[in-house]
Parts: structure tokens; C-alpha cells; sequence
């Protein structure tokens, strides 16, 4: 996948350091040749001896090399890509204000090819105003920004500024390097085919109460639903995300809970939406009864628990006469074709974006997925497997070309 190409990694002073040994050996293994700079407080996290094992080439610290009298800052350009990864709050900064202090602030500096920034740190400090404004001057810019996520971080707390995977961070990689004129420096070559669009997508499972500590979901894990986001937001998009979860990114994030939050947030912004992509899985039904009190185990081997209807979102706005064109998702386990004229027919939106959630390489908590297009004719475009970040890219060409 990367035979030939020429990979430069950064590592910045972060614990996440640890995992960069991991994505050296997915460049490695995919044919790619890797140096690595470093800062010096990244040889606390990780030894020169290790990275410089795994990838079979000097490790770059000093800002000049004493015994060849070249400005290493220079010579480490000569590669496709940077990628930054742990990117601290600190070097961020720098890049974004031309700082040049160490020999990595230096190389980006001069680097004039793709970059990708992995952030990660503290949550407090990535929702710091003056971090956020850094990142969105880079992403402005057109350097790529592969937003941190949410989980366990070493100062102990649950929340966002965890740095996304090596996998991610290597699909993130063979993703931008096979994307044609992907220079942050060259304006003229962005893909701007939504500019001045706006775009409203959903995603997410949704979360229906039973009783203060129980509820009923699937197993959605959003990510299709914002690679959409983001490739939107690079394509020129203005993006709003209605999400179950908290979505950093170049978008507006809207966090709601159940299908009704859902589709009050969804009618609010109708009108002054281009396009709707609802690529929720919003729950069929919710408990008749919520118990306002955790419901205790008697002694009954069962227990029933009425359901009724939620609000069916994506037929509702279908049926509303504005300008904006509607995409639904299907998510089927047998007859996908089939089922997906059928939903879109009863639906009545334009598009059904159907995926197989029968198989195990793709769909449901995958990086990865294939798809089939049908729009209101039943016209079929099947896409291919590939990146979600690939597949989203393709459905909106798909839908705007």
C-alpha cells in the first residue's frame, strides 16, 4: 500500500509516544521508508535505540549534524508525508505560529508536502480556546487533522484528547497519500466541490431510558457518520453533526441522547439545510413506561418491559416539502438490495446508502466498509471496500457530481 513512498514522523513529549513503535511497523510492513525526528523530551517516553530498530534508520534529535556540517532540517523534506503523532498542545502551537525552536518545529517549518497531526493530551487542554483556535488554523491551512477520541487518559480521567490508533492514524496516512494534489501549501488544489453547502448529518446509536441505569441501543459506533463530517468540512462543506456522543472536529457538534432529541434537533435545522445525511441508527422502539427508579430483581425468571414506536426521522423530514436532499443509511443482515428499495420507497427520501452488517470485515465498529447507493429511481452505485473515510468521500461525490 505505501511501496515507495517516504514517511517522516515527529514524536512530540507525550505518554502516547509508546504506540508510534506500532505505527512504524504498519508503514514498514506496507513498503514504506520511515525516518523519525524526535524532540528531546519524546526520549523520555520512547529511546532512540527502539524507533531507530524498528524503522532501519538514524533517529534525528540535534538541529545540525556536527560531523557532515548539513542543516538536517533540510535534508529530513525529502519525504511524502509528515506525520505528527503524538502532536502535544506545545508543538502544535509552534507549527501554527512559525515557531522554530527544535529540529521538528524546524523540518515543518520547511516541510511544503501533506502533513497529518495526531493531537493528544490532557482534555483541558485540548478544549482550551487558544488550542482549538491553533487547530483550526492548521486544518484552514490544509494541513490534516486527525481529531483525538474520547477514552481512558493518564492523568486518569474518561474524555476526549486520547491519540486516535496507529491503525487509524496509518489508514489516516494511505488515505491522504492517495488523494491527488493534497498540499497544505497549495490552495489551488483543494477538493472544494461543497463549498458553501450546508450539510446536517446524524450519527450514532441512540441511547432509549428504561430506568435511571438501563436502556436500550445497538451497536453503532458513529464512525461512518463523521468520516461524512469531515471529508464535508474538507470538501467546503459548512457541517453540523447531530451525534450520541461528543464529536470534536471542523464541524458543529449537537450531542443528543434519544430518538425524540434526535429529531427535535434534526427539525430545527431542516430549513437552512442543502443536504440531510441520516446516518444515525436511531432506535425502532423505547420502553412504553420509563421507570423513574432503578427496576430491582425479584424473583421472576422474566420480566417483560412494553416498547412502543419512536418517531420514524428519516420518513418525517422525507415527507416535508423543502429543497434540501435526503440521504438515509440501512444497515441490513440478508436481502440488502432488496431491503434498501424497499426502505427508500417507503421512506421517500432521495438516496438509501445500504451496508451489509452481516459480515465481520466491515459496517459496525469496523475502520472499514462497502456500500450500495440507490437513489429514488433505484438506480444502483455500489462502492467498493475501502477506508470509511474513503467511503465517505465517494457517497458525497456520488450525491453532489
Amino acid at each position: 500500500m505505501l511501496n515507495n513512498k517516504k514517511i517522516l514522523i515527529g514524536i512530540c513529549g507525550g505518554i502516547a509516544a509508546y504506540k508510534i513503535c506500532e505505527l512504524i511497523r504498519l508503514y514498514k510492513k506496507n513498503g514504506a521508508d520511515v525516518k523519525v525526528v524526535v524532540t528531546p523530551n519524546a526520549l523520555n517516553f520512547v529511546t532512540k535505540l527502539t524507533l531507530q530498530t524498528l524503522s532501519g534508520n538514524e533517529v534525528f534529535v540535534e538541529q545540525f549534524n556536527i560531523d557532515e556540517y548539513k542543516p538536517e532540517h533540510i535534508s529530513l523534506t525529502d519525504a511524502d508525508i509528515f506525520v505528527i503523532a503524538p502532536a502535544t498542545a506545545n508543538t502544535i502551537s509552534k507549527i501554527a505560529h512559525g515557531i522554530c525552536d527544535n529540529l521538528l518545529t524546524t523540518t515543518a517549518c520547511a516541510f511544503n508536502k501533506p502533513f497529518l497531526i495526531a493531537p493528544a493530551m490532557n482534555n483541558n487542554m485540548w478544549e482550551n480556546t487558544f488550542i482549538q483556535e491553533n487547530i483550526a488554523k492548521l486544518e484552514n491551512a490544509g494541513y490534516n487533522i486527525i481529531y483525538p477520541s474520547e477514552g481512558f487518559l493518564a492523568c486518569g480521567t474518561n474524555a476526549v484528547g486520547r491519540m486516535r490508533e496507529p491503525e487509524e492514524i496509518f489508514e489516516k496516512t494511505v488515505e491522504i497519500l492517495n488523494t491527488p494534489h493534497n498540499n497544505p501549501l497549495h490552495k489551488d488544489g483543494e477538493h472544494l466541490l461543497l463549498s458553501g453547502k450546508k450539510i446536517l448529518i446524524t450519527t450514532g446509536g441512540t441511547k432509549e431510558k428504561i430506568d435511571p441505569v438501563r436502556y436500550i441501543t445497538n451497536n453503532s459506533s458513529g464512525k461512518m457518520g463523521i468520516a461524512l463530517a469531515n471529508a464535508a468540512s474538507r470538501m467546503g462543506a459548512n457541517v453540523t453533526l447531530i451525534s450520541t456522543f461528543n464529536t470534536p472536529g471542523p464541524f458543529e457538534n449537537i450531542v443528543t441522547e434519544t430518538a425524540e432529541d434526535m429529531k427535535t434537533a434534526v427539525e430545527e435545522h431542516l430549513p437552512e439545510q442543502d443536504c440531510i445525511i441520516m446516518a444515525a441508527a436511531v432506535a425502532d422502539y423505547k420502553a412504553a413506561n420509563y421507570s423513574e427508579q432503578k427496576i430491582k430483581k425479584g424473583n421472576e425468571n422474566k420480566i417483560s418491559i412494553e416498547l412502543v414506536k419512536n418517531p420514524d426521522i428519516l420518513k418525517e423530514i422525507s415527507s416535508i416539502k423543502s429543497s434540501a436532499t435526503i440521504v438515509g443509511f440501512c444497515a441490513e443482515s440478508e436481502n440488502l438490495i432488496e431491503n434498501a428499495k424497499t426502505k427508500i420507497q417507503n421512506k421517500g427520501c432521495d438516496y438509501i446508502v445500504a451496508n451489509d452488517i452481516s459480515r465481520k470485515d466491515i459496517g459496525f465498529n469496523s475502520n472499514e466498509n462497502e456500500v450500495y447507493i440507490i437513489d429514488k429511481n433505484l438506480n444502483i452505485n455500489h462502492i467498493e471496500k475501502d477506508t470509511k473515510d474513503n467511503i465517505a468521500v465517494k457517497i458525497l461525490e456520488n450525491i453532489f457530481e
